[in-house]
């Protein structure tokens, strides 16, 4: 393999060949958002059925309606309790039959997020599987893989929960210094300042956490190894042994997932309320530019782990015709 394409090229091709995740992804996040986004529903409906008010919510997003609507205690927006999903078709004189439920009380669209998480954590063996072999898996051998995979995947979740506590105590730390800053400092941008290094001190901490166990994942699947603690500590000593390499393809792609987040934003704000139903689509093209970038990385790191810890195939020497003895 003397000629070969760059790490994101060839993390690109690997996405490209198996892109059907992609779309399970986006599919399977959509409905979940959708059936997550049913306590709000219901909390505005009540508080907005029959009223002219609801038109600039209907028609476009109208954010001081917005903001107004989420301040009104008897709609509770925010609340993290009630139902999760009701049946769309119980309606009352009142609005939505509030016995009829198809999920506990105590359920809410946080539950989704949280499905949604273990979705994407147990497609994470498959997709490394496939980007491992760089070919189209059968559905068999693909969730053989996530199956086979799943469970060492939380046990790297719960470590890495552990290993973010000291990370989430120095946030809320310096959270708190910014705010000191902002109250009692003579200079009026010292907080604004201190607040943003903080930012990134704390951004750059999380990057470098999440990269560490991408390794450990990639790392787990090649050399199939289900010791997760002793993988965690080789994964550590591959990823800060060869860190600029690792953290400079990392944030490029991190760097681009932003810059779609920020323009999708940017363009939604600036949209006609005649044009709703196109931002609809548009932060659905954003969330799926989310995803892209996600496996694009995964594929990146795989596609450097093997380059660099794994011998390329010997290339086969054509061996020279054997000369037969002439007979005198």
């Amino acid at each position: 393999m003397t000629e070969q394409r760059g790490l994101l090229r060839e993390g690109f091709f690997r996405l490209k060949n198996y892109k059907r995740v992609l779309w399970w992804m986006f599919l399977v996040n959509l409905v979940l958002a959708t059936l997550g986004a049913f306590p709000a529903a219901k909390s505005t409906y009540m508080a907005t059925a029959h009223s002219l008010h609801a038109r600039r919510l209907v028609d476009s997003f109208d954010i001081g309606a917005f903001s107004s609507l989420a301040s009104d205690p008897e709609v509770n927006l925010f609340s993290t309790t009630g139902h999760s999903l009701y049946f769309i078709g119980a309606f009352s004189a009142d609005g939505y039959n509030s016995e009829v439920n198809l999920f506990s009380t105590a359920a809410n669209s946080l539950h989704f997020a949280l499905l949604f998480m273990l979705f994407s954590l147990f497609l994470t063996g498959g997709v490394l599987a496939a980007y491992r072999t760089n070919r189209k898996l059968t559905t068999r051998e693909f969730f053989e893989a996530c199956g086979s995979y799943f469970w060492h995947w939380i046990r790297l979740l719960l470590m890495m929960a552990i290993i973010l506590i000291p990370i989430v105590f120095l946030g809320k730390a310096l959270l708190t210094c910014t705010g000191t800053l902002l109250e009692d400092s003579p200079s009026e941008k010292a907080g604004f300042w201190f607040f943003l290094a903080s930012a990134g001190l704390i951004g750059f901490l999380l990057i470098c956490v999440r990269l560490w166990f991408d390794i450990a994942q990639v790392r787990a699947v090649v050399e199939e190894d289900s010791r997760m603690l002793c993988n965690l500590r080789h994964a550590f000593m591959l990823t800060f042994g060869n860190f600029p390499t690792l953290f400079w393809m990392y944030l490029r792609l991190t760097v681009l997932g932003w810059i779609a987040f920020g323009l999708g934003l940017w363009i939604w704000a600036r949209r006609p309320p005649a044009g709703f139903d196109w931002t609809i689509l548009l932060l659905e093209l954003v969330v799926l530019w989310g995803f892209a970038m996600r496996l694009w990385q995964r594929a990146c790191e795989m596609v450097w782990y093997q380059r660099k810890f794994m011998a390329p195939a010997a290339i086969p020497v054509p061996a020279p015709p054997a000369r037969l003895p002439i007979p005198s």
